[in-house]
């Protein structure tokens, strides 16, 4: 038995498509989780962001176990989907289960670690979610495969936008740092209820032994791979909290999160909708090489003047929405808005390597990762604090994953100056137009207000930033129009229906 999936001729219509439902939700999920961080920084306190940030060391990284990699070695035998749900599912439910005790047995640890007692409560709260998400493994897995993108967008809007709700209405309730762990488990239970009515799998089939030695072996580097990246992913808060106050942990955990918005929405929608096109490219290397290049050129010119723009906003911004109450996170929001989106175009290239089998390479590359992640995180709080981490995790972020990025696109027979354009050209622009931005904020009669620098800053950056593509990349300018003229076509195409 087989599973249907896009022919070779539709993959690249069917990208195209999935490409522009998740922009639309990247917009939607980027303005929900906007106004959802300001509400959260009214109704609750620095420390109760500390608490959580040092909370989430522990459930993320165990976290990582949910799907055990299960859900990149089914993408791999797309054809055949059904074969492998049942020995997928029972493994990835399981380890989750295990995963969850293993978070409640770590909880105390955790509390004693940081000296911090409320955290036992907010760790196992959040641990009850990791079964219930597991549950959604293989059909996630199964919607991927079928390249329905449409669902996707439309479910994590709802994820998105259930989490903040709950998350504020809890948080307003009295909640404090409880107002961001009691929502998981909630809404990884819809999150199954959901996964299971699209595309339940069938459970209740045989399977062989050497199914779940090939499900087991295949996934244990890509689990290693991904355990390995949650361990550089935490290690900025891990040691922070063993160095800072939960207040100064909690105004770095506030401008991580409002930094990273950007990143983790357009890399991670962009890598979605091109894996499983380069899983059915996988007998066709040229066609793989030639879509990681077009997919990391449009992440590129997209993701940097979105992190530029957050940072020349940050201080004008937030002094406008807070006052005084959030303004000792303004350089971190700066600092961590010009790293943070070299680490982008990494995800694409991570993908290429998950299409292609290469799990050995790409645990390599952390296993290299994480000593010098340590190393610089760990300098840069024995040297500076809080500021330190912050420009350790940002030089991290301005080095390796370009880095690995110029490993992998090289070795496919990419031109270094190739690669290098995709992160250096669109920086060079996003710079030039944020100083543009930033010169007319300071005209009399606009710096006077918080507002008005802002409105300069904002109208114009993004008219210089498109200027500059105008004059020097025109051919980025006209793709870039045309993946949004395809958004506002949907729209059309809807709305006459």
């Amino acid at each position: 038995m087989t599973m249907p999936t896009a022919k070779s001729g539709s993959v690249g219509k069917a990208a195209t498509s999935g490409f522009l439902w998740l922009v639309m939700q990247s917009f939607a999920a980027r303005g929900i989780g906007f106004f959802s961080q300001l509400i959260l920084a009214r109704l609750l306190l620095p420390e109760d962001f500390g608490a959580i940030g040092l909370a989430f060391t522990v459930t993320t990284i165990a976290n990582s176990l949910i799907g055990f990699g299960i859900d990149e070695v089914l993408l791999q035998r797309q054809k055949s989907i059904p074969l492998w749900e049942a020995p997928a599912f029972w493994l990835s439910f399981i380890i989750s289960v295990v995963g969850m005790l293993g978070m409640c047995a770590m909880a105390p640890v955790a509390a004693y670690w940081y000296h911090s007692p409320e955290l036992s409560g907010l760790i196992i709260a959040m641990a009850l979610a990791t079964p219930l998400r597991a549950l959604a493994t293989v059909p996630a897995a199964r919607i991927r495969a079928e390249m329905d993108f449409r669902f996707l967008a439309t479910y994590n809007t709802f994820d998105i936008l259930a989490l903040q709700i709950l998350t504020i209405v809890l948080a307003a309730l009295g909640f404090k740092a409880y107002a961001f762990a009691l929502p998981f488990p909630i809404v990884g239970l819809l999150r199954a209820i959901w996964f299971w009515r699209r595309s339940a799998p069938k459970i209740g089939r045989s399977f062989r032994r050497v199914q779940v030695e090939y499900l087991f072996g295949n996934s244990t580097l890509v689990l290693l791979s991904r355990t390995l990246i949650e361990f550089v992913n935490q290690g900025d808060y891990i040691v922070l909290g063993l160095i800072a106050s939960k207040t100064a942990v909690g105004y770095y955990f506030f401008a991580f999160r409002f930094a990273a918005q950007p990143v983790r929405m357009l890399a991670g929608n962009v890598s979605n909708v091109v894996f499983p096109a380069l899983a059915q490219f996988r007998n066709d290397p040229p066609r793989q090489v030639e879509a990681v290049i077009r997919a990391c050129r449009l992440l590129g010119y997209l993701v940097m003047p979105f992190c530029f723009l957050q940072a020349a906003l940050a201080k004008p911004g937030l002094h406008l929405l807070f006052g005084e109450r959030w303004m000792a996170a303004v350089p971190y929001v700066v600092i961590l808005s010009i790293g943070l989106p070299f680490d982008a175009l990494s995800w694409i290239t991570g993908a290429l390597l998950s299409a292609r089998r290469e799990f050995s390479r790409s645990f390599f590359y952390m296993l290299a990762a994480a000593p010098i992640f340590y190393a610089l995180v760990i300098g840069g709080g024995w040297l500076d604090g809080v500021m330190g981490v912050a420009l350790a995790v940002a030089i991290y972020y301005f080095t390796w994953p370009p880095a690995t990025s110029y490993l992998v696109l090289m070795r496919n027979g990419v031109k270094w100056t190739t690669v290098a354009e995709f992160y250096f050209m669109p920086a060079f622009f996003a710079t030039v137009a944020a100083a543009f931005g930033l010169l007319a904020a300071q005209i009399p009669g606009i710096r006077a207000t918080d507002f008005g620098q802002c409105m300069a800053i904002g109208v114009v950056m993004c008219a210089a930033y498109v200027g500059l593509l105008a004059l020097f990349r025109r051919d980025m300018l006209h793709e870039i129009l045309k993946r949004f003229s395809g958004v506002g076509g949907k729209f059309r195409r809807k709305r006459a229906a």
